[in-house]
C-alpha cells in the first residue's frame, strides 16, 4: 500500500500564502507532496460567469466563496487584473524542490481550460500545453514529470495532444483506479493516477462544519476506494488557508495508508502493472460541473 499528496495550486493567493504553509505542514509531519501549479494567469475571477448555472451558483454560496478564496481573487481578471501565478514566485516554486517536493504541471490559465476546452481548437490546446511547459522549463530548468488537468477536465483531443509531451504520468481523473486509458482514438501511453474519493472543497457544498467531522468523513471515504495507489487531493486555497486545521487532523489517519510516495515515483512502481480502462465522464457530489474518469474497458 502506498500514497501521494496531490497539491492542486490554482491561483496567486493559494501559491504566495496556501504554499508556504503547507510546505511548514509538510515539514513538521516528515510529509512529501506533489504540487500541481497553475503556470499562467489568474483569472478565477472569471468564475463570476458562470453563476448562471444553478449548481455552480449554489456551491459558491455553500462554500461562502468570498471567505474561502478572497475577493481580490474572485475579482481577477475581470474587475481587477489577472495576476501571474507560478512565474509570480519564482524563489518559492525552486523552494518546493529543494525540500524534496515534486514540482508539476496543472495548466496554464486554469479559467479558461476549465470552462472553454470543448470549444478549443487543437492550435490552443498546444499553446495551452507550449506555455505551461516553456514556464516550467525557465523556473525549474527541467522537464516536469507529471501533469494534471485543470477541475479535471478533458477530452479525447486534448488527451491525445498531451501524449506528445515529455510526460511520464498524467492524473487528469477522478473516481477511478490508477490506469492506462483507452480513447476512441485508441490507447494513450501517459499512464493516469486519478484522485481518490472526495476533496475537501466538494464537503463544504454540504452541512458539515466541524473540522474533525469533515476530517474523519474525508479518511472515512477514501479509505473506501481500493487502489494500488491512494492519491489524497488537497487545494492549497483550502487546505493551506482557512481549512487548515481539517487537513492537520487528518495527517494521523495517513500511517494506515502506506508510504508516503511522490506521485513521480509511484508512476515508476505502478505504471508497468495498470489495467486498461475507457474515458468517460462523470458529475460526483458537490461539483457544478461533470469531470474525467475511466470505466472498465
Amino acid at each position: 500500500m502506498s500514497f501521494s499528496i496531490k497539491i492542486d495550486v490554482d491561483t496567486h493567493e493559494g501559491l504566495k500564502h496556501g504554499v508556504p504553509r503547507l510546505l511548514d505542514c509538510f515539514a513538521r509531519h516528515r510529509l512529501k507532496g506533489t504540487f500541481f501549479l497553475s503556470m499562467g494567469p489568474d483569472r478565477m475571477g472569471r468564475a463570476l460567469l458562470q453563476l448562471r448555472h444553478p449548481r455552480f451558483l449554489r456551491k459558491m454560496l455553500t462554500t461562502n466563496a468570498p471567505s474561502l478564496y478572497g475577493w481580490r481573487t474572485i475579482l481577477s481578471g475581470t474587475l481587477l487584473p489577472a495576476r501571474p501565478i507560478a512565474t509570480a514566485f519564482p524563489e518559492l516554486v525552486r523552494r518546493i524542490e529543494a525540500e524534496g517536493h515534486e514540482v508539476a504541471i496543472h495548466c496554464w490559465d486554469h479559467r479558461a481550460w476549465q470552462d472553454e476546452l470543448p470549444h478549443f481548437k487543437r492550435s490552443r490546446i498546444r499553446l495551452h500545453y507550449d506555455r505551461s511547459l516553456a514556464a516550467y522549463r525557465s523556473l525549474l530548468g527541467h522537464d516536469p514529470a507529471g501533469i494534471g488537468a485543470a477541475a479535471w477536465m478533458s477530452t479525447e483531443k486534448s488527451l491525445a495532444l498531451q501524449d506528445a509531451y515529455p510526460f511520464t504520468y498524467a492524473s487528469d481523473l477522478r473516481w477511478s483506479p490508477p490506469c492506462r486509458l483507452a480513447t476512441s482514438k485508441g490507447e494513450l501511453r501517459l499512464p493516469q493516477f486519478p484522485g481518490t474519493g472526495p476533496c475537501l472543497e466538494e464537503l463544504l457544498t454540504g452541512t458539515l462544519a466541524d473540522p474533525q467531522v469533515l476530517a474523519d468523513t474525508l479518511i472515512r471515504a477514501v479509505r473506501r476506494v481500493t487502489t494500488p495507489l491512494t492519491v489524497l487531493t488537497l487545494h492549497a486555497e483550502v487546505e493551506g488557508g482557512p481549512y487548515g486545521e481539517v487537513w492537520e487532523r487528518m495527517i494521523p489517519a495517513l500511517a494506515g495508508f502506506g508510504d508516503n510516495l511522490l506521485m513521480r515515483d509511484a508512476a515508476r512502481l505502478l505504471t508497468a502493472k495498470l489495467p486498461l480502462r475507457r474515458w468517460c465522464r462523470m458529475l460526483p457530489k458537490g461539483r457544478a460541473f461533470p469531470v474525467t474518469s475511466s470505466r472498465e474497458d
